[in-house]
């Protein structure tokens, strides 16, 4: 395939440029391009490649599918991040020359993408505690050492759940109408958000529906013993309840997040829809 290859090289630790370009021309590819700002991603920049290939962790993941979603480009995924939730969550693991081996099938699996006022993402939109760690993590937290980046990202989540307040939110999903107190508000796109944690068990990227997640006090204890176990490297399951829903509408405090991006206030209704199928994605 010819690749165009959109990298982060401060993703996790990183891949060298040579290592990365050194591994897909092994296999066979040619790395055209190499491109690291989203806006070289755009119909005019990736005319002539078979594939984008996204090098580096969710954040890079989601900037390049962002950018490539509804068109007829797909995405290949290097996860080089600490969480690599988007590509855990599609199935994508495991070494640099493994991943790309798998490439030779050319299987393409279209997969769902979220919206928020004209807004697209691959993971999820949200209020309440993983907004407020995005806002945090960013300030405080290094991504030096993978590991230690993923510990700290998961103590950091326990420190802030741990005294945080709920807050009222009114949670319209299709044509059912929740209100409560809460300590998080997210519709999910991926089995996993921020430090690798799974909200929910039923969570699909390739079902057009979201899984919408809301939290209470009576939730707080499951939550950080479920965060605690994460932290101390063992692999509980997904405890919590979700809705299952094409659209959902939510009205509540605080800022909003997409993805990893914190980007408005909660005080306004915000509506939040799916488009199934709409990003293809080498499997």
């Amino acid at each position: 395939m010819r690749v165009c290859l959109f990298w982060n090289p401060t993703a996790g630790g990183g891949a060298s440029l040579d290592t990365l370009t050194s591994a897909m021309t092994r296999a066979g590819h040619e790395v055209v391009r190499v491109v690291s700002r989203p806006e070289e991603l755009s119909i005019e920049h990736t005319q002539g490649v078979d594939c984008v290939a996204a090098a580096g962790g969710d954040g890079t993941v989601a900037r390049a599918g962002r950018m490539l979603a509804g068109g007829s480009v797909p995405l290949a995924i290097l996860p080089l991040g600490t969480a690599n939730n988007i590509a855990t969550s599609l199935g994508v693991d495991g070494q640099v020359d493994d991943v790309i081996a798998r490439w030779a099938d050319r299987k393409i699996v279209r997969v769902d993408v979220g919206t928020l006022g004209g807004k697209c993402f691959l993971e999820s939109v949200g209020c309440g505690l993983v907004t407020s760690c995005i806002e945090e993590g960013g300030r405080s937290l290094s991504k030096a050492d993978p590991e230690e980046h993923l510990a700290a990202a998961r103590q950091l989540y326990l420190d802030q759940l741990k005294n945080r307040k709920p807050a009222r939110y009114t949670i319209t999903m299709d044509d059912e109408t929740v209100e409560g107190d809460y300590l998080l508000v997210e519709a999910l796109n991926t089995a996993q958000v921020g430090p690798g944690i799974g909200l929910a068990s039923n969570v699909s990227s390739v079902d057009g529906l979201l899984s919408v997640v809301a939290l209470g006090e009576e939730d707080r204890p499951a939550l950080i013993d479920y965060i605690t176990a994460l932290r101390d490297g063992e692999s509980p399951a997904a405890p919590f309840h979700a809705w299952r829903t094409r659209h959902v509408e939510i009205r509540g405090t605080g800022h909003v997040h997409l993805d990893d991006l914190v980007i408005s206030d909660a005080s306004q209704p915000f509506s939040i829809d799916v488009k199934a199928g709409d990003l293809p994605i080498v499997g």
